[in-house]
């Protein structure tokens, strides 16, 4: 079979002298979509749904700032060079009033190019960490409802990245390649849409929890199959990533050795909580 999806132009919407691309409107919508399913899981699991409604703001700051953060070390870490005199032009700019050039900008405060994955969700991580600890409230339950809230949020997402072709893979002949999108933009030859695939993960995991947490489940359980679940996902469809201008230490991407670390994480979490009740919160 060949690939049945045919190259397409982002959406755009003009407001104006704004243009508001499809990427955005689906970031948006999965921040919407997610932190409201959290909530809904906080409350039923004991936590505070007000608290996952202020943890957002952050969320995003640790998203945007992490990814970018992220994806510099890991992708990029030469554009680090030359870093302490491009954040003096910059500063200089700023207190001329006046508007820095792209290229006064340093690379590490460009959050528009560039997002790693793994780089947001460190920072994220931590940030959770730090927001529950200073709240004084319980950090499991709330993890949890964060989790079930990401892998829908996470799809709007990674359909944003669908709608911008953002993740080409290598050329495939797969059904669910699509034209147009690989280096070059050949409208003739179809990749790998590795956000697509994402997508599609996230959104069967959304309905995998939905379906888990008809049960009570012990503290913990969603945040470590979600790690779980995305570490060898993930490090199976970088092997399918483009190789062109990609960052590879012996073989294996950054995301792949994050997502060795994740898996980890994901089974120690399962094996500790597993010691602990389960929540008597089954609807």
């Amino acid at each position: 079979m060949h690939p049945l999806i045919p190259y397409f132009e982002q959406p755009v919407i003009q407001l104006g002298p704004l243009p508001i691309h499809a990427f955005g409107i689906l970031v948006a919508i999965g921040f919407v979509a997610g932190g409201h399913v959290a909530q809904q899981r906080a409350t039923k699991f004991g936590g505070s749904a007000e608290a996952i409604n202020r943890l957002i703001g952050w969320l995003v700051f640790g998203v945007f700032v992490g990814g970018h953060w992220g994806h510099i070390l890991m992708y990029e870490p030469g554009k680090l060079a030359g870093e302490p005199e491009l954040f003096g032009k910059f500063f200089d700019a700023l207190s001329e009033l006046r508007r820095p050039t792209s290229a006064e900008i340093p690379a590490l405060l460009q959050f528009w190019h560039g997002l790693s994955s793994y780089g947001g969700f460190a920072m994220c991580v931590g940030l959770t960490i730090w927001f529950f600890r200073r709240e004084k409230l319980p950090f499991w339950p709330h993890a949890d409802a964060l989790a079930i809230g990401l892998s829908l949020g996470w799809f709007f997402g990674r359909m944003g990245c669908f709608s911008a072709h953002d993740h080409a893979g290598n050329p495939t002949n797969f059904w669910l390649g699509v034209y147009g999108m690989c280096p070059g933009n050949n409208p003739t030859v179809a990749c790998h849409d590795l956000g697509l695939y994402e997508a599609i993960w996230s959104i069967s995991v959304f309905g995998l929890f939905t379906w888990l947490d008809k049960k009570p489940r012990p503290q913990g359980f969603f945040v470590g199959w979600l790690a779980t679940l995305y570490g060898p996902a993930r490090f199976v469809s970088d092997f399918f990533r483009n190789r062109e201008g990609d960052a590879r230490y012996f073989g294996l991407t950054p995301a792949q050795y994050g997502s060795i670390i994740v898996t980890l994480v994901g089974l120690w979490i399962i094996r500790s909580r597993l010691e602990t009740k389960a929540r008597p919160d089954a609807a």
